[in-house]
């Protein structure tokens, strides 16, 4: 699954969860999602007002929202020699996944996987601004996550 995918995991705060499973989550979101390969992403668990302050200064909108993806080039790029190509960031609002999560009624931990699976396809080029590209990339964040909570052989 994993062949040429990097995922770091990092936390920007007092925030924690099991780096394993974000990574797990992510690395299907490339595999899935048909992420050239090979390949190197970050995901970081922040705080909602550092998320309102990255989606205010980049993308022009005045409050938080639970993720934010940040590609790296319009080409991943190598950052050292040796290193594979980097993807780009994905910044997780910790506080408002913890709240999507109690108001879902799932584990926090589902939350942060799903998160990190979206923004992981947001570094891939997948949106949801119409109708059509919403269903294919819901369609993909779900078999991704499917992937995800399957068993391990």
């Amino acid at each position: 699954m994993s062949e040429g995918y990097v995922v770091h995991i990092a936390s920007d705060g007092p925030y924690q969860a099991d780096d394993n499973a974000l990574r797990v989550a992510s690395l299907q979101g490339l595999t899935i999602g048909q992420g050239k390969s090979p390949c190197a992403l970050t995901v970081t668990l922040a705080s909602a007002e550092r998320v309102h302050e990255l989606n205010k200064q980049y993308a022009g909108i005045d409050s938080t929202t639970d993720v934010l993806s940040f590609p790296a080039e319009s080409e991943a790029y190598a950052v050292d020699p040796g290193d594979p190509p980097y993807l780009g960031d994905v910044i997780i609002a910790y506080p408002v996944a913890e709240q999507q999560a109690k108001d879902a009624g799932i584990p926090l931990l589902v939350e942060l996987q799903t998160l990190a699976i979206h923004g992981t396809l947001h570094l891939l080029g997948y949106d949801h601004d119409t109708p059509d590209r919403q269903a294919e990339m819901w369609a993909i964040q779900s078999a991704a996550l499917d992937a995800t909570r399957a068993p391990r052989a």
